[in-house]
């Protein structure tokens, strides 16, 4: 496998520098493709053109644009090229500037530079490669951190939203329901006489009865805010924002339609042959005095009265003033 140039600027504005500085690069035993700019002006040209240039080297003192200012113009386009800067005994000042404003090193210009170039390439290349390989760790360990909390989020069993995930969103919710004062509703689901059903079929096949009531459920979701989480056991959660109590029942009824069109076998069904559901359904317009917990308590309180009044139906939270 044929090595890698090591593609480096270098930046002087006497001739005899440049000339010089290519041929200790070039006499070293690095693979090396040189080239070489008089000012600081066309070595930002050159960079333009040429940005996967792996290092440069430029002399402090030039032309058109010197030394500090080329760095500065190089860090607004790169954080990342190494930069080594070369000065005279009376410019350590200056060298110091330069570290400071983003250069990896600086050189005097003596007559140690033959010996001092090489040894500071290297150490800076290897500092460089190191910095990247950590800055690439780092994301990648912040990659692996964002899916385990995803994972963290979601049922390991439906592959949807779990309750930790649906206390989150249901505080956002709530705050900006609050916030906007939009309306906001919950759907409780249950499915009916699961017991009867894992009895009949088996564990296995009520773990898959689950996930098909949870696709069917997110499914049935039109607007990307609405939210499915599986509540727990054979309970399901929906949070729907900006919703008042006709939109909610519109949803619910919508997922009990695709639930019976669905139609997984239920012999032990009290009431169909099929997998059905029973929903509650409340809404809130909140206020910053309101609880949340008032919310999910109303929504089970439907849950409960669809289950006494027949099942795979959807009730409505009422008031007790309202008739309840």
């Amino acid at each position: 496998m044929t090595e890698k140039k090591l593609k480096i600027l270098v930046v002087d504005d006497e001739i005899f520098v440049r000339d010089m500085l290519e041929a200790i690069l070039r006499s070293e035993e690095m693979s090396v493709e040189v080239e070489t700019a008089d000012n600081g002006g066309e070595a930002l040209e050159r960079y333009r053109q040429h940005p996967d240039t792996d290092l440069i080297i430029s002399d402090m003192n030039m032309p058109v644009m010197d030394g500090l200012e080329l760095i500065r113009n190089l860090r607004n386009i790169s954080r990342d090229v190494p930069i080594i800067i070369l000065t005279g005994n009376s410019e350590i000042k200056t060298a110091i500037k330069a570290l400071n404003s983003g250069a990896s090193d600086y050189l005097l210009k003596d007559e140690n530079i033959e010996d001092t170039i090489p040894v500071s390439v290297k150490r800076v290349m290897e500092k460089y490669h190191l910095e990247r390989q950590n800055r690439e760790l780092l994301k990648e360990l912040a990659r692996k951190n964002r899916e385990l909390e995803r994972l963290s989020l979601l049922d390991p069993l439906t592959d949807i939203p779990n309750r930790r995930w649906f206390d989150k969103v249901m505080e956002q919710e709530w705050s900006r329901a609050i916030r906007e004062k939009h309306p906001l509703s919950l759907i409780m689901a249950d499915i009916d006489w699961f017991k009867s059903y894992n009895d009949t079929y088996g564990h296995q096949e009520g773990d898959n009865c689950l996930r098909e009531v949870a696709r069917v459920l997110n499914r049935s979701l039109q607007r990307p805010g609405d939210f499915a989480a599986r509540y727990g056991g054979e309970e399901f959660a929906v949070i729907l924002p900006d919703t008042d109590e006709k939109g909610a029942r519109k949803v619910a009824e919508t997922m009990l339609k695709r639930i019976a069109e669905h139609s997984i076998p239920h012999a032990a069904s009290e009431i169909a042959g099929h997998v059905t559901l029973s929903m509650g359904f409340s809404t809130a317009r909140p206020e910053r005095k309101s609880a949340l917990s008032q919310l999910i308590e109303n929504a089970d309180q439907a849950l409960y009265r669809a289950k006494t009044e027949g099942r795979n139906r959807a009730e409505q939270f009422l008031q007790p003033d309202r008739g309840e």
